[in-house]
């Protein structure tokens, strides 16, 4: 492996971070006039370029596109370090999104903590090990897309990619390890009613009152169903109605309500066995209505949890180094799920707070920063020797 004992101007993981917030990454999804993470995608390669990485760069949608940088020293076990290049909505921040502002301490804007941040350690990280020769096998620090929404980043990344021997995501954990987390499965259920002028509303049927009923089912079958759901190491499954939708204006009686729901499932947990139990049970509570039209549609999110068991090196190691009992698990969602799906030994591990992640004012501290850098080296060092 060649080595760069002398390189005085590699970037350390503060600059990296600048710089990837001050380039907008909205995912479209969240923002439809956003253009994606290609400007960030775009000065990756440069940066990679610059550092004379092994880069990668592989479409996913069209102008959305994976970068991967790879250094190697002679045969040993493959690492992923893996983040993900795309954020959520700037709508009703405080402070300026994209500034990367330095101020009392804490680099400021959108994705500072998830994940630009823990991304930049990632990336330090690499090139802190390239520089030694302490170790043996390769690492790979993947930048995918889509985390926000559909995971399609990953999942391109795992099928033109794996296997590697480890995966560490990056999202924030305040460095704790996370050895699992939670599946997401999300639901939208339909009342159809018939539609009426509002000066004679009894000539309709309101989809909206028609709804009522179906909450108060959801509700109970959330409380008494998924509550009772659980497993060692994990809060219980939970469920939850997060949007509602109903109405196309004030005089008119709606024929339409819709609602979505968010069940957030645990390992062991089959989630078409849960579809079905949600099925049967709001049909027999609510039961036939005349006028109404029940429809509870196919998920059209289906997450999987995961586990990774608090023996396996990794976790072990990890934790040793973290001066961490154990590991733990949490209910988010990220890029680990399809990793763990995979086959791939996966941990969660990362500088920053998950509660600074979405927020209007986010920010990671400058000393989170340069703990992540310090962590992902000596994990790396920990497997790869």
């Amino acid at each position: 492996m060649k080595k760069f004992q002398n390189q005085t101007n590699l970037m350390n993981s503060l600059d990296i971070a600048q710089e990837l917030v001050r380039r907008p990454s909205v995912n479209p999804l969240h923002d439809p006039k956003s253009l994606g993470e290609n400007k960030v995608v775009d000065w990756l390669e440069q940066w990679g370029k610059e550092h004379h990485l092994e880069t990668l760069r592989e479409p996913v949608f069209p102008n959305r596109d994976n970068i991967c940088f790879k250094i190697s020293n002679g045969e040993g076990p493959h690492l992923l370090l893996n983040g993900h290049t795309d954020t959520v909505s700037v709508a009703g921040m405080d402070i300026d999104p994209f500034s990367g502002e330095l101020r009392d301490g804490r680099l400021w804007g959108r994705g500072s903590t998830d994940m630009k941040g823990p991304l930049a350690c990632m990336l330090e990280t690499i090139l802190r090990m390239r520089k030694r020769d302490d170790w043996k096998g390769a690492i790979t620090v993947g930048c995918v897309v889509d985390e926000e929404t559909e995971f399609q980043g990953i999942l391109k990344l795992i099928e033109n990619h794996k296997p590697w021997d480890y995966a560490i995501v990056g999202e924030p954990t305040q460095l704790r390890v996370i050895r699992g987390c939670k599946g997401c499965l999300r639901i939208i259920i339909r009342v159809h009613g018939r539609a009426a002028h509002s000066s004679d509303p009894t000539k309709g049927r309101n989809a909206i009152v028609g709804m009522a009923p179906v909450l108060e089912a959801l509700q109970a079958f959330f409380n008494e169903e998924i509550g009772q759901f659980t497993r060692p190491g994990f809060s219980p499954s939970t469920g939850s109605v997060g949007m509602i939708d109903g109405g196309s204006a004030v005089n008119i009686v709606p024929d339409e309500c819709a609602v979505t729901i968010d069940i957030r499932t645990l390992p062991g947990q089959n989630t078409t066995k849960t579809h079905e139990a949600l099925e049967q049970y709001v049909q027999n509570k609510v039961g036939q209505r005349e006028g109404y039209e029940l429809i509870i549609e196919r998920p059209y999110h289906d997450s999987p949890s995961f586990e990774t068991d608090p023996e396996h090196p990794l976790v072990k190691f990890a934790c040793e180094l973290q001066a961490q009992n154990e590991a733990d698990t949490v209910a988010f969602g990220c890029d680990a799920s399809k990793l763990a799906a995979a086959g791939i030994p996966t941990i969660i591990l990362g500088p920053g707070d998950i509660a600074q992640a979405h927020t209007k004012d986010e920010f990671i501290s400058l000393q989170d920063l340069e703990a992540g850098t310090e962590a992902y080296t000596n994990l790396s060092l920990k497997l790869l020797n």
